[in-house]
């Protein structure tokens, strides 16, 4: 069963309908119309197993059924919130383009749009397999410890040759270490709202989305990623929220001089617009979204490269036991 990873109701503010999206596939290297259905999903990436439902309903008394992370929060809960708040922010938006008096987002409200942008960077599969992947190695790094005490303890070195197999529910164990680990979103959340965020509108629509759309571009090197890089020093967040709307999120300490123009909106130039598409380009595993219908930007760098650029966000941890490393 397809399931998204980035909401339809944010794909649809890049769209001129509900049912398909143009896209430029960075797989195939040519743009087309595509179905919502076939961008931004993976099959069954929420679907908990039928076993592990029974089980946990039998030992728990609770009603999971396989479909309650997708339909009971994300869908009934998560979703219709974010497109409330961001048909707020669109009002805020206009108002300013027409010169009215500009309402300036309190920091509650700026906490609120960042628990949507966590949960939406958390629901990604590629932080899915990274979290489940770290839990796994944690867990194996821990049975391998102790192992190798009991080996020492009871003088049998075949303790360390026992096969002890670690297993999960791994929508479950996912969304139970991110999305739906309330007091981790609220502390990511927190140091995102207390940087300097700034909105920077395309009159024309320009703006590209894609199937990783929440980027980082580090200004500092070699600095730690603190929050998984979304509020590290010197870190530049940049989120497109509609065609003609993209907020940036500037570290407080290294842009300091930035402070006066904290939740302001500004016209963005046409290199500034093209330097935002460029990152969603970039960072997108596949799909590139563009409502004008325009990728020539797309075209021209795969025609001075040669090859379409993939950059990664590094998850992946390194786990040390004591033993070796995971």
């Amino acid at each position: 069963m397809k399931q998204h990873y980035i909401p339809r109701c944010y794909l649809k503010r890049f769209s001129d309908n509900d049912k398909s999206i143009f896209t430029y596939d960075k797989q195939q290297s040519k743009a087309y119309p595509a179905s919502m259905m076939s961008v931004c999903c993976e099959d069954d990436i929420y679907s908990i197993s039928d076993s592990y439902v029974e089980k946990n309903n039998k030992e728990t008394g609770s009603q999971f059924n396989r479909l309650s992370l997708e339909h009971n929060h994300f869908a009934n809960l998560v979703e219709p919130m974010f497109s409330k708040l961001l048909q707020s922010i669109d009002v805020i938006k206009d108002e300013w383009i027409l010169g009215k008096e500009q309402y300036c987002l309190q920091f509650k409200e700026k906490r609120e749009l960042a628990l949507h942008l966590v949960t939406q960077f958390f629901r990604h599969p590629q932080l899915k397999d990274s979290t489940v992947d770290d839990y796994l190695r944690i867990e194996k790094a821990g049975i391998d410890m102790v192992k190798c005490v009991l080996a020492k303890e009871k003088g049998d070195e075949s303790i360390n040759d026992l096969k002890i197999d670690v297993k999960c529910e791994a929508p479950v164990l996912h969304a139970k270490l991110t999305y739906l680990n309330d007091e981790m979103l609220m502390d990511f959340a927190n140091a995102i709202a207390s940087n300097i965020w700034m909105f920077l509108v395309s009159m024309n629509g320009d703006f590209y989305t894609s199937d990783f759309p929440i980027v980082v571009e580090p200004h500092v090197k070699n600095v730690r990623p603190m929050y998984m890089g979304l509020a590290q020093y010197g870190g530049e967040l940049t989120y497109p929220l509609s065609p003609s709307l993209m907020l940036v999120v500037f570290d407080r300490v290294y842009f300091k001089e930035k402070e006066e123009y904290d939740c302001t909106f500004s016209i963005a130039d046409d290199k500034e617009i093209r330097r935002q598409n460029m990152l969603r380009y970039f960072y997108a595993k596949r799909h590139v979204f563009s409502s004008k219908k325009d990728f020539s930007l797309i075209d021209m760098i795969y025609k001075v490269k040669g090859r379409h650029i993939f950059m990664n966000a590094n998850f992946k941890s390194e786990i040390v036991s004591g033993l070796g490393k995971y």
